[in-house]
């Protein structure tokens, strides 16, 4: 027998947005601060390097160090918070009888892929920027 699929309507589908929205307040905080690593990695890339450009070298070591912490934090922030999301689908389906079908679970499984995507983002985003600031002080001044 062949099954035939539909798509879910429009206004019933899973998007980032909606996973976002019914998520608990735990989670976003984990997301604000993923977002404000982001947003402060960028303000201090762009600091760092027009003061590399104008010839200043202000807070080089600080910048770098926050870079770096970036670096290793956020993954691990994001990590964390993805694996608090699979344990409590793990108990949904140990504690439901019957055992629910993949759909029930779909949210849970789609927030933790969020924040692993998040933290990964902001974990690339300071090392590109952490890169391209050693490239600059670390380049012979032009002449």
């Amino acid at each position: 027998m062949i099954q035939i699929r539909q798509l879910v309507p429009d206004e019933e589908r899973l998007t980032l947005l909606r996973v976002f929205t019914h998520s608990d307040w735990l989670a976003h905080i984990v997301f604000a601060i993923l977002l404000a690593s982001i947003v402060a990695t960028i303000i201090v890339w762009a600091a760092q390097a027009l003061a590399v450009a104008r010839g200043r070298g202000a807070w080089r070591e600080s910048a770098l160090a926050y870079l770096s912490a970036i670096i290793i934090a956020a993954p691990l922030l994001a990590f964390v918070r993805a694996i608090y999301e699979v344990m409590k689908v793990c108990m949904g389906l140990v504690n439901v009888r019957p055992a629910p079908d993949l759909v029930m679970f779909a949210p849970a499984l789609a927030e933790a892929a969020m924040f692993l995507l998040i933290g990964a983002l902001a974990a690339a985003i300071a090392a590109a920027a952490r890169g391209h600031l050693l490239i600059l002080i670390h380049a012979p001044p032009r002449r």
